[in-house]
């Protein structure tokens, strides 16, 4: 118990280095795909609606309570700070995400579904910043991935416990206007905390976007962000569709999946 609590709980003293790619990160993140997929097909065999809003409610609670351990976590070693919170694309959206997920607040799911199925993905394919300061496979190397694995598993549950809900590439401006409400957070808190959430003072370790100061890199940022959620709202219901066959009308409960 002691050797993991040693070398898998508490802040290791290594030298940060980039383990994308590692042993570590292709393991963990092919659990997580396998059982994203499992759960995926799991709902289409169930389906039914009540089932899946029972799995909404807890996937949301799950993601609450690893967000809850990882804050914790950082104040009883480091001390309490507003930093400890994270104001990043994946940290604000697993603030807020659990609760719309628990409460199953369908109105708010076009504003953040596909920002959190983006973040989700990504990391799951380029760790970059989540293996860099622990060895090995540590708790919170762990914590992390488990909940962008969630980022990507509850957008793609939510039209399975919806009559309604699909992502549609034509509303493109909900999911605009909720990265835009992202993007004031982390100004203001980058600011009222020295730090650089989502790109608000430099764009360091970015392709090309390093290259131009700040705030010039957003000319191209800006719009990339933009056209990058067009298309992946495209690959989420693609996803969906594969996974669930929700391209075709399914009768949930006498009712059909389209149905409001």
């Amino acid at each position: 118990m002691d050797y993991f609590y040693e070398h898998y709980f508490k802040p290791q003293n290594v030298i940060p280095q980039n383990r994308i790619f590692s042993k570590e990160h292709i393991i963990i993140s092919t659990i997580i795909f396998a059982l994203i997929y499992l759960i995926m097909r799991w709902q289409k065999r169930q389906n039914d609606q009540v089932a899946s809003q029972k799995l909404l409610t807890f996937l949301g609670c799950l993601m609450l309570s690893l967000e809850i351990f990882r804050v914790c976590w950082r104040t009883y070693y480091f001390g309490f700070s507003l930093s400890n919170f994270r104001f990043d694309w994946c940290n604000q959206i697993c603030m807020v995400l659990p609760y719309i997920a628990i409460f199953r607040i369908e109105k708010a799911y076009p504003y953040i579904d596909v920002l959190s199925f983006i973040g989700g993905l990504f990391v799951l394919f380029y760790p970059l910043w989540v293996f860099y300061d622990y060895a090995g496979i540590h708790t919170m190397a762990v914590q992390s991935m488990i909940s962008h694995g969630l980022m990507v598993l509850i957008p793609l549950t939510m039209p399975m416990a919806s009559y309604g809900y699909h992502p549609d590439e034509e509303k493109l401006k909900k999911p605009v206007i909720g990265l835009c409400l992202m993007l004031l957070v982390a100004f203001i808190m980058s600011n009222a905390l020295g730090q650089n959430y989502i790109l608000m003072k430099k764009a360091d370790g970015i392709p090309v976007l390093h290259r131009i100061p700040y705030p010039f890199y957003w000319i191209f940022a800006g719009p990339g962000m933009v056209l990058g959620i067009y298309y992946f709202i495209k690959l989420e219901r693609l996803f969906i569709n594969w996974a669930t066959g929700l391209n075709k009308p399914v009768v949930i409960k006498g009712r059909l999946a389209h149905e409001h």
